[in-house]
C-alpha cells in the first residue's frame, strides 16, 4: 500500500508544495505526523462481495460493517476477529430481490444506538445491538417508499440526513415497477421522525456527512459525469442553502476516472473520502491533502477509538493506524 500525503506551506507570497519520501512511501513532513504515518495498512478479514458501511461501536469496542450483497452484517473485534452479527441484514423474503438485499450504511447515533440504512427493505432501521430487533424510523415520504437508502449522517442537532439511490431496487436505475419515488434524493429525519427532501436535483448521491459545528452538509456523487462531493450550507432550521462543488475528482486526478463512494468527517473538519483504490483526504476547503492507496476499490471508512482508520474495500476489511487523528 503508498500513502502520498500533499503538504502546503502557506506563506505571504503564495504556496509552496513540500514532501519527503520515507520506505517508498511519499509523505509531507508538516502533514506526516498530523494526518498519518509510515506504516502499511492490515488486512484484517477478506472473502467478501462488496464490504460496506463500517461503523464503530465505542461501547465494547468492536466494528461493525455490511456487505449488502450477502444481506449481513458483520463484527470484527480485536483478539476475536470476524463473526457474522446479523444474517439477513435487510430482506428477508424467500425470492430473490435485488443484487444488493442488505444493509448499506451503518451509523452509532448519539445514544449510542445502531442505525442502519436497509437497501432490501427501503428504509432507515434501528438495530437493537443486544437483541438484533429492528424497527422502522421511517420509509416513506409523502406517502411514497423510499427507493434504497444508501449512508446517513447525524446532525449535532439529532436530526438525520440520508441520500436514497436505487442501487438496492431490482434494475436499479432503469426500475420502473418498483420505483415511486422519481428522484435519487437527499433527505432530513427530525426527532420527531418527520421527514422532507431536501435535495432532489443530484443524478447519484451516495456517502454523506456533516460538519463537526453542524453547519454544513457535504454529499458525495458516484456519478461519472459529476464527480463531485458537493456542499450544503445547514440553516438554523436544518434546511439547505443552493450547494456547491466542494471537490472535483475529474479537476483534481485528471488521468484517473474515479469518483467518491463514503466519506466522514473528522474533528478537525477534514474530509476522508473512500474513491478508487483508496481514500483521499481534503481539508475543510476542499484542499486535497493526501491519498491513502489501498490497491483495491475502496468503499467507504470509519475512525476507531483505537487511532485506527478502517477501511471496507471491496472483498476486504483493512485498517491504517492514524496516531495523531482524534476519534470520533
Amino acid at each position: 500500500m503508498k500513502i502520498i500525503l500533499y503538504s502546503f506551506l502557506l506563506g505571504a507570497v503564495g504556496v509552496q508544495q513540500c514532501e519527503s519520501k520515507l520506505n517508498n512511501t511519499e509523505v509531507p513532513t508538516s502533514m506526516h505526523e498530523k494526518i498519518v504515518n509510515e506504516r502499511p495498512a492490515e488486512v484484517l478479514a477478506d472473502g467478501f462481495q462488496w464490504a460496506e458501511g463500517p461503523v464503530w461501536v465505542s461501547n465494547g469496542s468492536y466494528l461493525l460493517f455490511s456487505d449488502p450483497r450477502q444481506n449481513t452484517i458483520f463484527k470484527w473485534k480485536e483478539g476475536e476477529g470476524l463473526t457474522e452479527f446479523l444474517k439477513p441484514s435487510g430482506y428477508a423474503g424467500e425470492q430473490w430481490y435485488s443484487d444488493e438485499p442488505g444493509t448499506n450504511g451503518l451509523l452509532i447515533n448519539q445514544q449510542g444506538e445502531l442505525i442502519a440504512c436497509d437497501h432490501g427493505n427501503r428504509r432507515i432501521v434501528q438495530i437493537d445491538l443486544e437483541s438484533k430487533e429492528k424497527a422502522t424510523l421511517v420509509d416513506r415520504w409523502e406517502g411514497r417508499r423510499f427507493n434504497s437508502p444508501n449512508d446517513i449522517a447525524q446532525h449535532p442537532g439529532g436530526s438525520y440526513y440520508f441520500t436514497d439511490p436505487p442501487y438496492g431496487l431490482p434494475n436499479r436505475e432503469q426500475d420502473t415497477l418498483h420505483r415511486e419515488i422519481a428522484e435519487n434524493g437527499v433527505y432530513r429525519v427530525t426527532r420527531d421522525g418527520s421527514v422532507k427532501q431536501v435535495i432532489g436535483n443530484l443524478a447519484r448521491p451516495n456517502g454523506i456527512a456533516v460538519s463537526p459545528k453542524g453547519d454544513r452538509l457535504y454529499v458525495a456523487l458516484s456519478d461519472g459525469q459529476a464527480p463531485y462531493i458537493m456542499a450544503y450550507t445547514i440553516k438554523e432550521n436544518g434546511d439547505l442553502e443552493a450547494g456547491s462543488i466542494f471537490f472535483d475528482f475529474k479537476k483534481q486526478f485528471p488521468e484517473e476516472t474515479i469518483n467518491a463512494d463514503g466519506i466522514k468527517v473528522d474533528p478537525m473538519g477534514n474530509l476522508f473520502a473512500a474513491a478508487g483504490n483508496g481514500v483521499v483526504i481534503m481539508d475543510s476547503s476542499g484542499k486535497l491533502l493526501g491519498r491513502i492507496e489501498t490497491g483495491v476499490h475502496t468503499a467507504n471508512c470509519a475512525f476507531g477509538d483505537d487511532g485506527y482508520l478502517y477501511m471496507t474495500s471491496k472483498d476486504k476489511l483493512q485498517r491504517i493506524k492514524l496516531p495523531n487523528v482524534a476519534n470520533l
